[in-house]
């Protein structure tokens, strides 16, 4: 009798271990379908139509490719972009990416061509992070109502653009670099403006009554802003609260545009450095240096090769070449060419002069160039030789 008591209870315990474990399989099935990417072009073909078709919260990965399309999202889904060469390109027709809905992420992608390169509209907690938005009308513009939580605007690249607007209060805008054209805050407060490069024409801020922005830890590469003084609390700006602690030298890197590429130039220095150039018929990098206060510095440059090189480096310090004083370091992909400065003051120009530079054009412009020319060669050839 116990003998048989003892075999049910094993047979009930083992039914009851394999519904358990059928069940976790079951569930842990149905949660990774819900993690399904869908991805473009190869599940869809255009990101229009993976949007439509995704679940909420799905996961749309765009490959490389140029797609001419206004994408408008309406639903919380993360479209990310698998390369920087996955472009956006709408020819100037209309918004490229348009989101109305709150808890979107769109993430690495480059937009251009566009009215709106990015236009989030009444939404919030979207996430726009690690795109290159250039050559817009507008390059990114948030318009939504007063919402206590707002938006995140994370290490873009926004550039090249007549425009950027910010119509919309509590969001965080935090790492992104805004090259060209006008930045304005309108009518609104209580965003979080963090570790940003501004090299704008104007960056304007017309906060709302009693709700600052607030600043901090920017670095400015223009002398023409409106509403946002350096140091904070300028007689001239009375209310403002200004840029707390503002770098003397660009965040992580000064992204220098040419022909629509990005080339990341970065800056170590415990100078205030202002006016940063790339003139490329001059083959050079310019910058200002500014230490009042008359103490002993360096300045730390680095400088992609695809951008500039330098066989020899030339190194001027106003009118003075101080190339024997630099020490240039050459790596494969990069130089880096470091200044000591002994007992500096006031305002000092550094130009850093190269032998060769990125071409005015681009370099699959030339080839194709040169392609077509070997085509019309050939022809002539054989046509004369008939």
């Amino acid at each position: 009798m116990k003998v048989r008591l003892f075999v049910a209870l094993a047979l009930i315990g083992s039914v009851l271990l394999w519904i358990m474990l059928f069940g976790e399989a079951l569930s842990f099935s149905v949660s990774k379908a819900k993690e399904t990417i869908i991805r473009v072009p190869c599940d869809y073909p255009t990101i229009q139509e993976a949007v439509n078709m995704a679940p909420y919260n799905g996961i749309i990965l765009v490959l490389a490719g140029t797609y001419n399309e206004n994408v408008i999202i309406d639903k919380p889904v993360k479209l990310i972009a698998a390369e920087r060469t996955a472009i956006v390109d709408c020819g100037g027709s209309g918004n490229a990416i348009t989101i109305s809905a709150d808890n979107v992420l769109v993430d690495g992608f480059t937009i251009r061509n566009s009215k709106r390169g990015i236009l989030i509209d009444g939404a919030s907690n979207v996430t726009v992070s690690n795109n290159i938005i250039i050559g817009n009308d507008c390059g990114i513009y948030v318009i939504t109502s007063e919402l206590e939580e707002g938006n995140f605007i994370i290490g873009n690249i926004i550039a090249n653009n007549e425009w950027n607007a910010i119509y919309s209060s509590n969001n965080s805008i935090f790492e992104n670099s805004f090259i060209g054209g006008h930045v304005e805050f309108v009518m609104c407060g209580g965003n979080r403006i963090h570790h940003n490069n501004f090299d704008c024409e104007i960056v304007e801020d017309l906060i709302l009554a009693g709700n600052l922005n607030n600043w901090t830890g920017n670095f400015w590469n223009t002398e023409i802003y409106k509403g946002i003084p350096l140091p904070p609390d300028d007689p001239a700006y009375p209310g403002y609260g200004g840029d707390n602690h503002p770098l003397t030298a660009p965040y992580k890197f000064f992204p220098i545009i040419w022909n629509d590429e990005v080339y990341p130039v970065s800056f170590v220095s415990n100078f205030t450095l202002s006016n940063i150039k790339f003139m490329q018929t001059e083959k050079k990098i310019s910058l200002n240096i500014d230490e009042k206060s008359g103490t002993s510095g360096f300045l730390n440059v680095t400088i992609p090769k695809n951008l500039l090189k330098g066989e020899p480096w030339m190194v001027m310090l106003d009118d003075m070449n101080v190339s024997s004083q630099a020490i240039i370091t050459e790596k494969q992909t990069h130089t880096s060419i470091y200044l000591y400065f002994t007992y500096i003051h006031n305002t000092h120009k550094v130009e850093i002069i190269g032998t060769w530079v990125v071409p005015e054009f681009p370099s699959n412009l030339i080839t194709s160039f040169l392609l077509l020319n070997i085509i019309l060669i050939i022809v002539f050839i054989r046509t004369f030789s008939l």
